[in-house]
């Protein structure tokens, strides 16, 4: 038989509760000085893991505090209890209930671990079917975008090919003249069903190397209506991925994406598409178009698609 002796247990609950409480108070305040000074003393991986203890002491120290505070109440109970003359049996555990209970709290630590174990394959389950959909609404997507950029590098009338070509499309025009590229390319993009965004890449004078006009038909992209057109210029673009893949297009070559590329032009982790314009048998601007696909945040980095093996032209 095993016997409870509360005094005994008031002892061991509270030295156990300052042991735990100090490592609880030592990793809080390791905790906040490396998230304010940023120290990042623990890799990513082991810095979730950290932290969940940090909870965990907390929660233990927070029990201890409770069972000593009830083994001191039933200590001062037991003395009063004797002062007036009560006396009662003590409290005993026989080996086999002592065994239950053991039994008991091993099964409910086992069963935390295997519930924590599916919950983790539900959710690269999840994420699994996500990238699939994703993937796919981005290949189809991007598939109707080349099959509409197809018909729209046809429709470039000389005037506006002749305009790119002399780069008169970077001339500032006064508020009250309508700029025909512009009203060009907001015809384009109301009139087809995805409604994409448009970029025009073109040949700069020195000492820069492009130019790149833009137009948005939705604001969260970032056309300002109150502007006649966007307009930016590069030196050359910062990801090398990117200068490659232009100066290809610029030769009228085809070049395959074997990795993410969200650059300042060509960005393939959203449904898009990129072709090149030409006028008088010369390669005078790449254009590109863009659609957005709203949500899987998750899965984003991942999901890309590679472009098209044959150049879309005029």
């Amino acid at each position: 038989m095993i016997k409870i002796n509360h005094l005994v247990c008031a002892r061991l609950a509270t030295n156990l509760t300052l042991f735990v409480f100090t490592l609880f108070i030592l990793g809080v305040v390791l905790s906040t000085a490396d998230l304010f000074l940023d120290w990042d003393i623990l890799p990513d991986g082991i810095q979730r893991y950290a932290e969940l203890l940090i909870v965990i002491f907390g929660i233990i120290a927070s029990l201890l505090v409770v069972s000593s505070f009830l083994c001191s109440l039933m200590v001062l109970a037991e003395f009063a209890a004797k002062r007036v003359g009560i006396q009662g049996k003590e409290l005993q555990f026989s080996r086999k209930k002592f065994t239950i209970l053991l039994v008991a709290i091993i099964s409910i630590f086992i069963a935390f671990l295997a519930l924590q174990t599916i919950n983790e394959y539900r959710a690269e389950s999840r994420l699994a079917e996500n990238r699939i959909e994703f993937q796919e609404k981005l290949d189809k997507q991007s598939k109707a975008l080349a099959e509409s950029l197809s018909q729209i590098v046809t429709l470039f009338p000389s005037s506006i090919l002749q305009i790119i070509e002399n780069k008169q499309v970077f001339e500032i025009k006064p508020k009250d003249e309508e700029d025909e590229l512009i009203k060009f390319l907001d015809a384009i993009s109301v009139s087809l069903p995805q409604q994409p965004g448009i970029a025009l890449l073109i040949p700069a004078t020195p000492p820069y190397k492009y130019g790149k006009i833009s137009f948005m038909s939705d604001n969260r992209y970032g056309y300002d209506p109150e502007k006649t057109e966007g307009q930016q210029f590069f030196m050359q673009f910062p990801n090398e991925v990117e200068n490659e893949m232009v100066e290809a297009l610029f030769q009228g070559k085809t070049q395959m994406l074997k990795t993410s590329l969200k650059g300042n032009f060509i960005d393939n982790s959203e449904p898009s598409a990129w072709g090149i314009l030409k006028f008088n048998g010369k390669i005078i601007a790449l254009i590109f178009l863009i659609q957005r696909i709203e949500g899987y945040e998750q899965v984003r980095d991942e999901i890309f698609h590679s472009g098209y093996e044959t150049l879309i032209s005029n």
